[in-house]
């Protein structure tokens, strides 16, 4: 686990330039949370163990209102972790919520944009009708690429990994 904290530290810094580079295009800011109230959140087992060690580190009203969110989780819904439009595991969460918001190369020079540049947010002004209009982010930052040097185990929807684990 050691391993993958000290990997985070340095995919955060990384991330932080890249947000940087871009900032014309994303409008990601704190409350934003469209991308945390529907959809699939694929991770990997150690992110879902490193993402339960910032269960455990939560105050005991949040992680309550975590838990309840957990017991209540149906398929496609807001991410349990959500909690009055903020992530309350913001330093734990995946890579998957690291990363969004930006535009990057996927497998075989995909182009991955942001679901929100089709709501008028990240990289709208250079997305339309899938033709993007500037350069992404030449690194693939998808999970499974990411952790390539690690024993990351199997990857799932988060979903699937709470009614698997409850």
């Amino acid at each position: 686990m050691k391993e993958y904290i000290n990997f985070l530290k340095d995919l955060d810094r990384r991330l932080q330039d890249y947000f940087e580079e871009h900032s014309e295009f994303i409008y990601c800011k704190k409350g934003c949370s469209l991308c945390c109230e529907k959809g699939d959140y694929p991770i990997s087992e150690i992110e879902l163990k490193y993402l339960f060690r910032g269960l455990v580190e939560l105050d005991k009203t949040l992680k309550i209102k975590v838990k309840e969110n957990i017991a209540n989780i149906k398929k496609g819904e807001k991410c349990p972790f959500l909690i009055d439009s903020l992530c309350s595991i913001y330093s734990y969460r995946p890579i998957i919520c690291r990363v969004h918001g930006l535009s990057y190369i996927c497998k075989n020079n995909i182009v991955k944009v942001p679901f929100c540049a089709n709501n008028n947010l990240n990289y709208s002004k250079v997305y339309q009708k899938g033709e993007f209009f500037t350069e992404p982010i030449f690194e693939n930052l998808n999970t499974e690429s990411l952790l390539k040097d690690f024993d990351f185990g199997e990857i799932r929807n988060l979903y699937d990994w709470i009614k698997t684990n409850n």
